[in-house]
């Protein structure tokens, strides 16, 4: 039998994760591995101008509920997997909570990577074999395709679900990329950093996450999502944050009362500033000079 096909409409998210937003035509596929997994592909077509997107996979870890959960791999293969026309086919592999019935909660729990009450999200580096694996599935099946055919294709998506796995538990650099695609570019992560570096130089006044990405160049939901997979915390998070370590300094220094560091880090009032420095620092700032 022929694995079911269905033409379904694409998520654009998913698209934008690899792409940004100059998508020029996509047209997306499902398939039916074995009984909880899926194949989702897109045939992508980009602008010209566009620069060729790197090779990146990602894991997602999705808990449901109590023994339940999805987990998706998704890649974006080396130019050499590639549809007709020279468009780019970005993949998707889905398994299902099906997949995981075949074994015991304690059995898979055991050295698994994830926390089960939250969501997980980390990038991985494809290997020579999960990319044959990769290219494997992606072959197109006829209807004279037999059961072995259909066990390699299941071999071949378990095979990519356990290197995606064992990416988790091994020290290497390329499995610790931030799990947003575009950072794979040297010049996305430099915008990032210069964003932090701006922050830095502004905190007596902040800037907006507007006036921010307009500094430098990049797109307000990218450097919020970059900003947060390089420095593990929201822009807000990070500046406030900064802001109050800078406080602290000059409270120590003893040189300006507690009303004038307020409003030389650009604090609105004497209260708003005493709120936000006990939230971050645990303590009011009358407690820090004792």
């Amino acid at each position: 039998m022929a694995p079911v096909t269905e033409i379904i409409r694409p998520k654009a998210e998913f698209l934008q994760r690899f792409f940004g937003e100059d998508v020029v035509a996509v047209e997306t596929h499902k398939e039916i591995i074995s009984t909880g997994v899926q194949l989702h592909y897109a045939d992508v077509m980009i602008s010209p101008a566009q620069d060729q997107p790197e090779e990146v996979a990602f894991l997602n870890f999705y808990p449901v509920d109590e023994g339940n959960y999805y987990l998706q791999l998704s890649f974006l293969p080396e130019r050499g997997v590639k549809s007709a026309d020279d468009s780019y086919r970005v993949v998707q592999m889905v398994f299902n909570p099906a997949f995981f019935c075949q074994w015991s909660n304690g059995l898979i729990c055991k050295k698994q990577p994830f926390r089960f009450d939250r969501s997980t999200e980390q990038a991985f580096a494809l290997n020579a074999q999960s990319r044959e694996s990769l290219e494997l599935l992606l072959k197109p099946c006829a209807e004279t395709d037999d059961f072995i055919h259909a066990l390699r294709r299941q071999e071949a998506a378990i095979a990519l679900l356990r290197h995606a796995l064992e990416a988790f538990l091994v020290p290497d650099e390329a499995n610790r990329l931030p799990a947003c695609s575009f950072l794979s570019h040297s010049g996305e992560r430099d915008k990032v950093l210069d964003a932090q570096r701006i922050i830095l130089d502004h905190l007596d006044r902040p800037l907006t996450i507007k006036e921010l990405s307009r500094e430098v160049g990049m797109n307000e939901c990218y450097l919020k999502k970059g900003f947060k997979a390089m420095f593990g915390k929201t822009i807000h998070e990070f500046q406030q944050f900064q802001r109050i370590e800078r406080s602290k300094e000059l409270l120590l220094q003893g040189n300006l009362s507690i009303n004038e560091v307020a409003f030389k880090m650009g604090f609105g009032s004497a209260s708003h500033f005493s709120t936000s420095f006990k939230k971050i620092a645990g303590m009011k700032p009358c407690e820090l000079l004792g």
